[in-house]
């Protein structure tokens, strides 16, 4: 072992002497050899803004529908997300469920200054997520995001909270000359079941560079956003949505599929494991 373990101290776990020794391995391969990958939604950003509102870069483009869009949106809602929370969603159904909402848009032409103030004021940052990204400056390590949410709104924030990750992975939009949706690039698409490494240039080749990898997600799908067991650190922040039927479980789950799980719901424990660098 080549650090005390007490940097374990702010987490759950179920295994230490597997993380001890996956973590100094790491230690042992050096800052040079990892990257961190990052959900974007409830894991850089609070699950709620202080109006109590449960935020996401879907939701704050959906605030500028007209209210019978508005009911469009919430009719997917409810036929959709039962499924993804009971597990039990396709990836036909995600895919569907995300161009639906996308035509929506596009349809009725939402404008870019406005999604530009909402981001401004309505997404609040995920405590400790700003040192993060400024440790990882200081030590030269990239972090990826890869997220099922719009690039366009990442952006925004990442820009307000002088964040600057190596690559984001998300659905982009296009804009008309006076800034209104035209559509999407749909060979960006990514939903909640394809959010993976698998098929981008971009993380296969920092892989190649930087094998060991700290993973970082909410939800338990989150898990399988890179391949690999023995050079993924997989951390899991225990704030599940309200309508999330399988919270209950998030425990069991999150001790099968990640190796630490995070209760204080914020990004500060990781920072003990990345000054160790």
């Amino acid at each position: 072992m080549l650090y005390k373990s007490d940097y374990l101290d702010e987490f759950e776990f179920k295994d230490n002497k597997k993380i001890i020794a996956k973590v100094d391995s790491f230690l042992f391969s050096g800052k040079e050899k990892i990257h961190l990958v990052l959900d974007f939604d409830r894991t850089m950003t609070k699950s709620q803004n202080q109006a109590g509102e449960n935020i996401n870069t879907w939701q704050i483009l959906k605030t500028h529908l007209p209210e019978e869009a508005k009911e469009e949106y919430q009719k997917f809602y409810n036929k959709y997300r039962p499924l993804e929370a009971a597990n039990k969603m396709k990836e036909s159904d995600a895919a569907a469920w995300w161009e639906e909402i996308l035509n929506l848009y596009q349809k009725n032409k939402l404008n870019w200054l406005d999604i530009v103030n909402d981001v401004n004021s309505k997404m609040p940052i995920r405590n400790g997520t700003k040192e993060l990204f400024d440790v990882c400056k200081k030590k030269n390590i990239p972090i990826i995001i890869i997220s099922a949410g719009i690039k366009d709104v990442i952006e925004i924030w990442c820009q307000r909270f002088e964040i600057k990750p190596a690559t984001i992975l998300s659905t982009n939009l296009f804009f008309d000359n006076n800034g209104y949706i035209k559509g999407w690039d749909r060979g960006s698409l990514i939903h909640v079941l394809n959010k993976k490494e698998k098929g981008h240039k971009e993380v296969s080749e920092m892989k190649k560079l930087r094998p060991n990898i700290i993973l970082i997600g909410d939800s338990i799908n989150d898990y399988s956003m890179v391949n690999g067991t023995k050079k993924v650190l997989r951390i899991i922040i225990d704030d599940p949505r309200p309508d999330d039927m399988l919270s209950k479980k998030n425990n069991s789950d999150g001790f099968s599929k990640f190796d630490l799980v995070i209760k204080n719901k914020s990004l500060y424990p990781i920072i003990k494991i990345l000054k160790l660098f």
